[in-house]
C-alpha cells in the first residue's frame, strides 16, 4: 500500500513538471515573435550557482527582464536631437536661445527699472504733466508722495544718520546691477586681468546667472521700489511702520543667493554683497527711526542717543562677523564714515565729545577700517 501511494505521487509530480515545461517553452517562442516583430529584447539571468545546460529552449524558473524600444514615428528616434535639419540647429543657436536667456532676465531688468525710475523721482521735484497726458512713468509713480529722500532725512533725523554722500551708493547699486545682468546675458567671460575689447571677445562663453540669484534680485528691487513708496508718502508726526517692516526684505532676499548652496560665481558676488549689505544697514537705520519717532515703544521715543546706540550695537555685530567680503567691509566702513562726518560736521563741542553715539560710531569706524585693511 505504501509503494502504491509513492508511484501515485511521483507520477503526479512528473506531470506537473512536464506541464510546467511546456508552459514555458510555449512562453519563450511568444516572446521570440514579439521580439522579431516589435524590437523586443529579452534578457534572462540564471541565477547564481545554476549550470549552464546547452538547450535549445531555457525553462529555468527565474524572472524574465524585458525591455522593449518605441515604435517608429512615437517618442524615439526621429525626435533625437542629433537628427535635428541644420537650419534649426542654426535657429536655437543663434535666435532661439538668445530669446530664452532675454526672458529669463526680463523680470530683473523690469524690476529694476522700476526702481530706477522710482528713486529718480524721489530725488527731483516733480515738474507736473500737462492735463490728459499720461505716460508709463506717470502711471508707475502716481502714487509716489511728496517726501523726497533728503526731506525724509531731515523729518526724522537721528544722532546716527549718515551724510548725504552715503546714498549715493544707490546708483552706484543700480549701475553694477545693470552691469552685471549685461554680462550675464550676453554670458561673458570676464577675468580681472582682461582688457574690455578682450572681454567683448568671449561672448557666449561665460556662466549667466541662475534662476534663483535671478529671481532673488527681481524680488529684491520690488520691495526696495515699495519701501520708496512708503517713505515718501511719511510726514513729521506721521511715520508709517511700513517703512521699518518693508525695508529688511531687501537684504533678506537680496542676500539668499549668498546663504544657499551652491554659491554664486565670484564674478556675480559683488553686486549681490552690496546690495544686501548697505540694505542691511539700511534696516539698522529704520529699526532706530522707528523707536525714536514711531511712538510705538514709549520708553525709548524720543531718546535719540538711546536709539543711536541700539543701531551701533547692530553694526557693531556685522563688524564682528569673521570672513566678511571686502565688498561689505568697504560698504560698513562707508556707511559709519557717513555718521561721523555728519556729527563733526554740526560742530565740534564738548556735548559731541561726551555723546555715547558719536564716540561709539568713531570707535566702530576705526575698527571698521582695521578688518577693512588687515587680511583675516
Amino acid at each position: 500500500m505504501h509503494a502504491v501511494c509513492c508511484l501515485v505521487v511521483f507520477a503526479s509530480a512528473a506531470r506537473s513538471t512536464n506541464a510546467f515545461h511546456m508552459d514555458m517553452h510555449t512562453g519563450t517562442h511568444a516572446m521570440r515573435r514579439l521580439q522579431s516583430s516589435h524590437h523586443i529584447g529579452v534578457t534572462m539571468p540564471r541565477p547564481a550557482g545554476t549550470r549552464h545546460r546547452r538547450h535549445r529552449t531555457s525553462t529555468a524558473p527565474w524572472p524574465v527582464t524585458i525591455t522593449m524600444a518605441a515604435p517608429l514615428g512615437m517618442d524615439g528616434p526621429i525626435e533625437a536631437e542629433g537628427t535635428l535639419p541644420l537650419p534649426l540647429q542654426k535657429l536655437d543657436e543663434l535666435v532661439v536661445s538668445r530669446g530664452v536667456r532675454l526672458a529669463n532676465h526680463a523680470a530683473a531688468i523690469s524690476s529694476l527699472a522700476c526702481f530706477g525710475l522710482v528713486s529718480m523721482s524721489m530725488a527731483m521735484p516733480s515738474t507736473g504733466m500737462p492735463a490728459g497726458m499720461a505716460t508709463l512713468a506717470s502711471v508707475i509713480t502716481k502714487n509716489l508722495g511728496t517726501t523726497s529722500n533728503a526731506q525724509f532725512s531731515l523729518y526724522f533725523a537721528t544722532s546716527i544718520t549718515p551724510a548725504s554722500y552715503v546714498f549715493l551708493i544707490w546708483p552706484v547699486i543700480a549701475a553694477v546691477q545693470a552691469i552685471t545682468l549685461a554680462i550675464s546675458i550676453l554670458r561673458l567671460s570676464v577675468k580681472p586681468s582682461q582688457a574690455p575689447l578682450e572681454a567683448l571677445s568671449t561672448i557666449a562663453t561665460g556662466e549667466a546667472l541662475s534662476q534663483s540669484e535671478l529671481a532673488s534680485l527681481s524680488v529684491a528691487n520690488l520691495a526696495a521700489t515699495l519701501w520708496l513708496f512708503v517713505s515718501s508718502n511719511a510726514l513729521p508726526g506721521a511715520l508709517p511702520l511700513a517703512s521699518f517692516l518693508t525695508l529688511p526684505l531687501v537684504p533678506l532676499f537680496s542676500g539668499y543667493p549668498l546663504r544657499s548652496k551652491p554659491t554664486p560665481s565670484a564674478l556675480y558676488k559683488p553686486v549681490l554683497q552690496i546690495f544686501s549689505s548697505f540694505t542691511t544697514i539700511a534696516s539698522c537705520l529704520a529699526l532706530a527711526v522707528e523707536l525714536q519717532y514711531g511712538g510705538r515703544v514709549p520708553f525709548l521715543a524720543g531718546r535719540a542717543e538711546l536709539c543711536g546706540c541700539i543701531f551701533l550695537s547692530l553694526v557693531g555685530g556685522l563688524v564682528s562677523l569673521p570672513n566678511r567680503s571686502l565688498a561689505r567691509k568697504a560698504v560698513t566702513s562707508l556707511a559709519l564714515s557717513g555718521v561721523v562726518a555728519r556729527r563733526i560736521a554740526s560742530g565740534l563741542s564738548a556735548a559731541l565729545l561726551l555723546s555715547p553715539s558719536f564716540l561709539g560710531a568713531s570707535a566702530l569706524l576705526g575698527w571698521s577700517a582695521v578688518k577693512l585693511v588687515v587680511k583675516e
